[in-house]
Order: C-alpha cells, then structure tokens, then sequence
C-alpha cells in the first residue's frame, strides 16, 4: 500500500450509491484472467511456521513496496457485548501474521514489509458495508487470511454481501486466500458443519452423525464461499481430531448426489497445510501432512446396518507430505511425484477371511465388556450350544498393568456374560499368575482372551503354550472370542507401542510420522492381515497406515470398538455397532515427509459395516 506505517483496524466508512446499495453502485475491478488462483488451508493453529509460509506465498504475487494482507475475524462471534474482546483478539492474530511475513520477506523487493490490517467483519451488519470490504478489490492487496473458530458463523455474517463479492474479485485478480481451521473449512464450497448432538468423531460413518452444507443454493449461507474449491471438500484439524470418517462419509454422501466420482476429501491437519493452485494441490508444508480422499474408483457407496453406516470399498487415498515431491491434479484426479502423473495401480481382492474350524472366530475392537454387544452376546449363545459337559467359559486376560487389572478386566466381561444370559461358569485366568492347561482349553464352552495394552502384550505372543492353546481352541468347536489388544496380536504383526487414552490428539497426529509405531511379530493365528482395535475411538488411522507403510504386502483391518470382526468358514462378517476398515498399501508408493511424516501415494480403504462381508 501507499502508507505502510498505517496498521490499524479500519472502521467503515459511510458510502453512497444513490437509489443503489453502495456496494451494488461501485463497479467491479476486472479480474485478471492471467492471475493464479491460490487457495492456501491450513489445518489450524497458528504455528510461526505455518504463517512464515503463508508469507512466502503471499510475496510471491506480490506487487508495490510492501506485502499487504487482509485478516478477516468472522468466524469469531456476532454478539455486539463480545465485540471488543472478539476484536482484541483478532488484532492479536493480525500481529502474529504480520510478524511471521515480516521474517520472510524480501526487504530489498519490499522494503516496507509486510502490513497485516484487520477488517471488522464481525456481524453480518459489518459485511453488508461496502467500506469495510472494498480493500479486497484494490489493485495492491496481496492476500486474505480467515481467522479460525466457527465456520458456519463466518458464512453466516459473509454469505452473499458485499465482503463476499469483493473478496471474489480479489482472488480472481490474484490475491492469496489464506486461513486456518474454519479459515480452512470455508474455502470448499461444499463445507463441513460440525456435529449433531448424537454425532461424535467416533460413529462418524453414519450417514447422519455429522453436517455437511453442499453449498448447491448461493442465496442459501449454508455453504463455504461462493467463489470456493467447488470439487473439493476441505476438512480441517483432521489427524489430531480423528476425522477421517466424517470425510469419508461426505465424500460417499456426494458420490450419491453428484455421480462418480463425488467430490475429493482433502483433510489437513493441525499446523500443516497445502498449496491449492489452478487445481493443482501443491507444496505441502508444516509440521504433519494432509490426506486426499478419492471415490473415482468405488461402486456406488451404500448405507447398511441399523445406523445407516458408510459402506464403500476401493477407495483411493493419498498422504501428501512436505518434501516429497509429491502434487495432485484434482481435475484429472490423479496424483503428481516429482512432476509425472501417477496411475491408478490394479486392484486385487482382500485376502481370504475363511477359517477352517468349525466354529466361529470373533475378533473384538474392544468396549464390548457390556451387555449391549452384539459380538458378545453372538459369543455368549454360541458357548450355550457348544454341549453337554462343556459348561464353562474361559477368559484369559494379558497385557494389563498388574495381576488386579487383568482380573478387574476379566470380570467386567463375565459379569456382561452373565447379564446377557450365559448360566454357567466362568474360569479366569491371568496370564502369568495362572496356570493354563491345554486340557482346560478343550473342555472349554469358549474362550475369551482379553488384552489391556499393546505394549504391554509381548509376554502373550512368546508365551508358546497360550499360542498353542489359542489354535488349538479355533480348530475345535469352541467358540473364540478376543477383544481390545488380545486382538491386535492375533494377526502376522501389531503395533507395540504404547495404546492412546481417549481423545488423545498427540497421540492421533504422532501416528502418522515414520516412526510413530514400533511393531513387532503376532501370533499368526489369522493368516495375511494385521489388526487393529479400538480405531474409531482412539483416532487409530495413524496406525493403519503406518502399519501399511512397516509391512505393504499385508492387508491392515481397523476394527472398530462395540464390533468385531467375524470369521467362519464363509469368511469375515462385520458384527455389532460400528465398521472394519481395511488398508491395503501393497501398490502404494511410500514416502518419509522431510519433517518425518508418511507420504504415500495409492493406499486402497474399504470401509464395511455392519452385515458387510470383509472380502
């Protein structure tokens, strides 16, 4: 701008446009069909890394002495008491912005710097005046940052006003667009809405336990910016709040409303966010990497189980990490290393789920210690018909802390037994402390091995008699059941490090790096595949991939909580509340981001619910 030493918030002028609204009388600046088209989402926060590159991006386009950028609050709140708080806040972003920029820039092409002004576009009253806007069309703005809080407010107050409209001209001139975590969300079109009361992180594959506003109506404020990412679907926060699933069941949903291929899921995670320029997704920067979600490949996804949960296989995923090289082309739908488009590889069916005992095998994702299961209480009836002169259960604990916590553990479950109808006895045995007897194991009405930590399930899968009893059960007519971390090492190799606590957000982002899972070798009762419990709940969709990227030929299955997975000489049958996801990484291209992240190029994700069959 012409006055750099002007850094304050503007106050609205008065402006008149006669019989018009001002805003409708002052004429449009041409857009410059030259300019490029650059979106920049960050995934929230605000790191000085994250805002460093935004400067960067920023001055690249940038004209005049300094680099000017617009900070817009309006996801902020609308209550006039919260005003001054609201904008105090605001203007303290604002500094931060301009500060990061400051680092960066070029004072010998800027010698001004980098000026950050924020405009007051805090209630709708506030868009709808033409001066409180206008800088979006002068020829020396340079780019536009959004402030993160609620989306659906900031389109609320910006939804067809004169902000809206300028801010459109702006960015069809060449002005940067900027923003984290609802500064993300608003840059699609289509833009996610949050939850319903019912609707957690955890059951997000039911069709209706999150919003979405399609954005199909522009007179409607139920939608991202007019002028968004009309293709995609931005998604924010989106390791470290677990939400995959709601992308996945948006990106399904709009398989069902537009046709193949629907929209494309982009989810970027805290501190980390891309580059989106003239539909190229590109330059990948911060502190984690951002997931591309693309149902090109898919069947028409279905909705099954009481619920109404995402059922979909051949889902194409990406991880696109800093340093990798790594693009995609959203139009072609087709991702970029080092500039060479890659193609979609062939896809091979999941490995065979068909066991070959008589009875049936059920893999617990854990929480199913309640007489609300289903898998439990599939379980429970089927010890009740095992035969005469089998009446006990066996429940074998490993992997807890101590010798009380494995038989706490154990009998929460016998007690759920017990209320789900089962009549006879249940023998617990602690692994270590008890004695166990193969003899006990095929006298058994059925076997429950239950497992507290990964971490802590080493002892378990070297103990040679457990694994010889475990096998021997599975080949009998003895109904089998694991749940939690007893699941986890039934399959060719699991995760050892320590599990999550609930909403562990650390832990959910940490997942994703190359070394965020150490592994090691699992009983291979379940032959090709490596599990995973508690995955919708603790966020594990790190773990899925890294557990891809230690071991590509193996098929990975998530398996989520209050669900298991059954086998029987049919194959694998989705059970209980919730959903299996499987990975499948042995074509994909995989990648070390150079802050330490996964980058990854066609991982397939099929996604059963309950009643699908996992094959």
């Amino acid at each position: 701008m012409k006055h750099p030493q002007i850094r304050h918030l503007l106050v609205g002028a008065v402006f008149v446009g006669l019989l018009l609204p001002a805003w409708l009388a002052i004429p449009s600046a041409a857009a410059d069909p030259t300019a490029p088209q650059t979106w920049v989402p960050i995934g929230g926060s605000y790191e000085t890394e994250t805002l460093e590159v935004f400067g960067v991006e920023v001055a690249e386009q940038a004209t005049g002495e300094t680099v000017d950028i617009y900070v817009v609050p309006s996801s902020y709140g609308d209550d006039p008491a919260d005003r001054e708080d609201n904008l105090a806040l605001a203007q303290t972003r604002t500094d931060q912005v301009e500060a990061a920029c400051d680092t960066v820039v070029d004072l010998d092409q800027f010698p001004g710097g980098c000026v950050a002004t924020l405009l007051p576009l805090l209630m709708r009253e506030d868009a709808m005046n033409e001066a409180n806007s206008v800088q979006f069309t002068d020829p020396e703005t340079d780019g536009v940052f959004i402030l993160g809080g609620d989306q659906t407010l900031a389109m609320r107050v910006l939804s067809n006003t004169p902000a809206e409209e300028n801010m459109e001209i702006g960015f069809s001139n060449g002005v940067v667009i900027g923003g984290t975590s609802a500064g993300n969300a608003v840059q699609s079109r289509s833009m996610g809405a949050g939850y319903p009361p019912d609707g957690l992180r955890w059951n997000a594959l039911e069709r209706d336990k999150s919003f979405i506003y399609w954005g199909d109506d522009l007179a409607s404020d139920e939608r991202g910016l007019s002028f968004g990412l009309q293709d995609v679907i931005l998604d924010q926060h989106f390791y470290q709040r677990g939400r995959f699933a709601r992308t996945l069941s948006w990106t399904g949903q709009s398989v069902a409303r537009y046709g193949l291929p629907g929209k494309l899921g982009v989810g970027v995670d805290r501190a980390t966010g891309v580059m989106i320029e003239d539909g190229v997704i590109t330059r990948p920067f911060g502190f984690s990497s951002s997931a591309i979600i693309d149902h090109s490949n898919v069947e028409q996804p279905q909705w099954v189980g009481p619920n109404d949960t995402l059922s979909v296989q051949g889902v194409l995923t990406h991880l696109i990490a800093p340093g990798t090289g790594m693009a995609y082309d959203i139009d072609h739908r087709s991702p970029i290393l080092d500039g060479n488009h890659v193609t979609v590889p062939e896809r091979f069916p999941l490995p065979s789920l068909k066991q070959s005992g008589p009875s049936a095998l059920w893999l617990g994702g854990g929480q199913n210690a309640n007489v609300e299961s289903q898998p439990l209480a599939e379980f429970a009836d089927a010890a009740q018909t095992r035969g005469s002169g089998v009446t006990s259960i066996v429940v074998i604990a490993a992997g807890y802390p101590s010798a009380d916590d494995s038989e706490t553990a154990a009998t929460e479950y016998a007690d759920a037994l017990a209320g789900l109808g089962w009549s006879g006895d249940v023998d617990i045995i602690v692994h270590g402390e008890d004695h166990l007897s193969l003899a006990r194991i095929a006298r058994a009405a059925g076997v429950l091995f239950i497992g507290g930590d990964q971490a802590l399930m080493s002892d378990a899968v070297e103990d040679a008699k457990l694994e010889r009893a475990l096998k021997l059960a599975v080949q009998m007519p003895t109904p089998v059941m694991t749940d939690e971390a007893a699941t986890a090492v039934m399959g060719e190799h699991y995760v050892t490090t320590p599990d999550p606590g609930d909403i562990d957000e650390d832990a959910a982002v940490a997942m994703f790096r190359a070394d965020g899972s150490q592994f090691g070798d699992g009983l291979g009762i379940v032959d090709d595949v490596s599990l995973e419990p508690v995955f919708t709940y603790h966020f594990r969709w790190g773990r899925l991939y890294g557990s891809a990227y230690n071991d590509p030929d193996t098929v990975v299955l998530g398996v989520s909580e209050l669900t298991a997975l059954r086998l029987d000489r049919d194959g694998g049958t989705v059970v209980g509340e919730r959903s299996v996801i499987a990975a499948d990484g042995s074509d994909a291209t995989w990648m070390v981001g150079s802050n330490g992240t996964l980058g990854a190029i066609n991982v397939w994700l099929d996604v059963f619910g309950p009643g699908d069959n996992v094959e």
